[in-house]
């Protein structure tokens, strides 16, 4: 079975949409970073990458483990709600003028952070850039636009991917709740979240003291003269840690195929020798082919050995804790030995200096390829600066990955192996449960 697990970015699990579209042009990967702090706590983040696009990125520390139980699916919505009329420009003036400069504007969400990037030529952003202002600091949601794009909500929960909705439940399975709620709207809230709600979330969490500005390809006292026209509120807003727990959720489909989620705590991006030792794991384990048409030459898929199952290994750093594990998708009556081979890699602590080696080469390759595109490069220092604090380039990132030793990955394996989670979803009919694994 050809696996195209290696497409999605697991690492950085985050959903978007966009009003327009536009081809990124790569700039110079060796940028330096600039930042400034305002005097609201406002993070600005500079670099100037001399790309011929210029991208600018407001984000907000807003994500889904935020929601409530009053709440839940509240982010789903506000990305969806992206471009509707906000305090001074309808609907179709944002989309229309958007669009005539050729410019793209983008809201994307992820566990953490809600951010809205607008990139285009340099002409094209000076003249819409206003807009990026109104629909991230700007919104009014009004009702009946927001239940207009109910439809919209019910596709996206339709066209989910097993893959997607077995992360979702090794998640919920992993923290229960805050990291556990979903990117996407449970069925049972569509139509519940109204305006008011939506203003609120945004209220109590799109503050200046949870949000930064990042600007590739502009010049800094730009970047900071416009940080300073938002009308954020200011403040600091409530945080909400989520501690792992593990357990195990199980969704029994049907069908022919099994998609199984086994994993353990991962590395928080407090630490960062520690988290660039868990990727270097994740490549080292296997993120399916580097080539196309290659091979899966990691660990896991010279355990299980070639046949009809494709897998991943997936590793998610969050502010205060991360996960760390295998994704497995095969046909249902193979799935009790690969669970099990999944299960005893992760308790095993037992990696090669060559596998290591190895996984450093793949995770440079991967962190310097990911740098020429700038809207990658946008994102992550985006997340970095409102989630550390200490944003870094790929190049600065590469330079730290050689630090790490064998005995570094091997202790990350072993704390990954400490406490399993088990999620699974489709035909569970030889899927192990939780207790049964030794």
């Amino acid at each position: 079975m050809a696996s195209k697990l290696q497409k999605a970015p697991l690492l950085r699990l985050f959903m978007s949409r966009g009003l327009s579209q536009l081809a990124p042009v790569s700039g110079n990967p060796n940028y330096e970073l600039k930042t400034t702090i305002l005097s609201n706590k406002l993070t600005v983040v500079c670099a100037d990458n001399e790309s011929s696009l210029v991208r600018v990125s407001v984000i907000f520390r807003a994500g889904s483990r935020y929601e409530s139980s009053d709440n839940l699916g509240v982010t789903h919505v506000l990305r969806t709600a992206a471009g509707l009329s906000t305090k001074n420009a309808s609907q179709f003036a944002i989309i229309r003028n958007i669009q005539q400069v050729g410019a793209n504007l983008t809201a994307t969400s992820d566990r953490e952070t809600i951010s809205y990037t607008l990139e285009g030529t340099r002409q094209a952003v000076e003249k819409v850039l206003p807009f990026l202002t109104e629909v991230a600091t700007q919104q009014i949601f009004k009702p009946w636009e927001v239940s207009d794009i109910t439809s919209r909500l019910q596709l996206d929960i339709a066209t989910r991917s097993l893959p997607l909705r077995a992360i979702d439940l090794l998640h919920n399975a992993a923290f229960r709740t805050g990291l556990g709620n979903s990117m996407f709207i449970p069925k049972s809230q569509i139509g519940k979240i109204s305006s008011e709600t939506l203003q609120h979330y945004v209220a109590s969490n799109f503050l200046s003291g949870r949000a930064a500005v990042i600007g590739f390809g502009i010049d800094q006292s730009e970047l900071i003269h416009y940080a300073q026209t938002l009308n954020i509120e200011s403040g600091e807003g409530c945080n909400n840690s989520s501690s792992y727990k593990g357990g195990e959720l199980r969704s029994n489909k049907g069908g022919d195929v099994a998609f199984v989620t086994v994993a353990g705590e991962g590395a928080s991006l407090k630490d960062p020798k520690e988290a660039l030792a868990f990727a270097i794991l994740q490549k080292a384990i296997g993120v399916g082919p580097q080539v196309k048409w290659g091979n899966n030459n990691g660990i896991f898929s010279r355990v299980v050995g070639i046949g009809e199952h494709t897998s991943s290994a997936i590793n998610v750093s969050y502010s205060d804790t991360g996960l760390f594990g295998i994704l497995i998708g095969t046909p249902a009556k193979s799935a009790g030995k690969l669970v099990e081979s999944a299960v005893k890699l992760l308790r095993s602590g037992s990696v090669s200096d060559e596998d290591v080696n190895r996984g450093k080469k793949q995770l440079k390759s991967s962190l310097l390829l990911e740098a020429e595109s700038g809207a990658d490069a946008v994102r992550d220092i985006a997340s970095q600066s409102v989630l550390t604090g200490n944003p870094q380039t790929a190049s600065q990132i590469v330079a730290a990955v050689d630090s790490i030793c064998t005995s570094d990955v091997r202790d990350a394996l072993r704390n990954a192996g400490r406490k399993i989670t088990l999620a699974s979803i489709g035909n569970l009919s030889n899927v192990p449960y939780l207790d049964e694994l030794k």
